[in-house]
């Protein structure tokens, strides 16, 4: 049996970057830091999310706001322009559930500056 699938939790590094993709598929590109509770280490996760969800979410997904995603992970190996062999890692978002806007680090959302609440996708 194989299977792909991770959950992780952590904090926006900046924005996130939407645009659409060559075939006019909304997408949205965000870099989430999550803490190991057990040390000082932070693993750095480039997360990429498509269609629906990156157009409900995407003006959402704000520096520092709490994040919870569940999807795929993706390795894919390339030749930079000098010709050195490089590999990159990013998670194929699934679902993405929003934490607390309540001003604890999180950043406001743009859209609603009051709002307590989770806002899950």
């Amino acid at each position: 049996m194989n299977i792909n699938q991770l959950v992780v939790a952590g904090r926006l590094t900046k924005d996130a970057e939407n645009s659409q993709t060559q075939k006019g598929t909304s997408m949205s590109k965000f870099r989430l830091a999550v803490n190991d509770r057990r040390n000082d280490d932070t693993l750095f996760l480039n997360v990429l999310c498509f269609g629906k969800m990156a157009e409900a979410l995407g003006p959402h997904l704000n520096k520092g706001l709490l994040v919870g995603v569940q999807g795929k992970l993706k390795i894919d190996d390339y030749e930079d322009k000098e010709g050195v062999k490089r590999t990159s890692v990013c998670v194929m978002a699934d679902d993405i559930s929003l934490g607390p806007k309540n001003g604890d680090g999180a950043s406001k959302s743009k859209s609603s500056e009051s709002s307590d609440e989770s806002v899950p996708f």
